[in-house]
């Protein structure tokens, strides 16, 4: 019998308060979710939470622990994440705003320290350049020769060889000195295969605890 390889989802959902307040067990660190039916125990899921009615917006991380396939008005078809640790203090942002709390989070990705190899097409030319941080949405690279300008589109693939996911990216800054020297700061195309192959890269590391900048 084969095993089958877990999966990695990524879904954006607004939640009515009350929603988000009984799908969330703070001293269990499980969110209820009315959507993904479709997976299964052990997937791994990042989704982008916004609460109606509220400005916040969050971005938490977790492996399926319970699917409802079936349901009622009481109790929706979803599935029960057990959150990452890293996702517990935007869950409890959440909570917050849900009660109607006033509280202020500006979100930021986590930025991991990690050091990934990535081809990088610029002006038709493919370049070899080297992370220094890696997030959700982008990465900062290490960069050789000129700095492209902010707002350039550049391709990117990501992965091994041949099962290469390609992407494209928007630079969103560049350095020439300071504490990056001669970097770039880029922002992934959020369409496409190579932005799933990006964020499982994102979950690996911080299973693995890799180190935030």
């Amino acid at each position: 019998m084969s095993l089958r390889a877990p999966r990695l989802h990524s879904v954006a959902l607004n939640l009515e308060a009350a929603q988000y307040l009984a799908g969330w067990r703070p001293e269990a660190t499980t969110l209820f979710l009315p959507a993904l039916s479709d997976g299964r125990v052990g997937d791994e899921v990042a989704v982008r939470v916004g609460i109606f009615g509220r400005t916040i917006r969050a971005t938490v991380f977790g492996t399926i622990a319970l699917v409802r396939r079936m349901g009622r008005p009481s109790l929706p078809p979803g599935v029960e994440l057990s959150l990452d640790r890293m996702s517990i203090p935007a869950a409890q942002f959440l909570a917050l705003a849900a009660k109607g709390e006033n509280v202020t989070f500006r979100e930021r990705a986590p930025r991991f320290v990690v050091e990934r190899t990535v081809l990088v097409t610029r002006d038709g030319v493919e370049l070899e350049a080297g992370t220094l941080n890696v997030s959700e949405g982008g990465c900062a690279l290490q960069w050789n020769g000129p700095l492209p300008m902010v707002g350039e589109v550049l391709g990117f693939k990501v992965g091994p060889g041949f099962f290469a996911a390609s992407g494209r990216a928007v630079v969103c800054w560049n350095s020439l000195g300071g504490a990056t020297p001669r970097a770039v700061g880029l922002r992934i195309d959020p369409e496409g295969r190579a932005p799933r192959t990006w964020r499982a890269l994102c979950a690996d590391a911080a299973r693995a605890g890799a180190r935030t900048a």
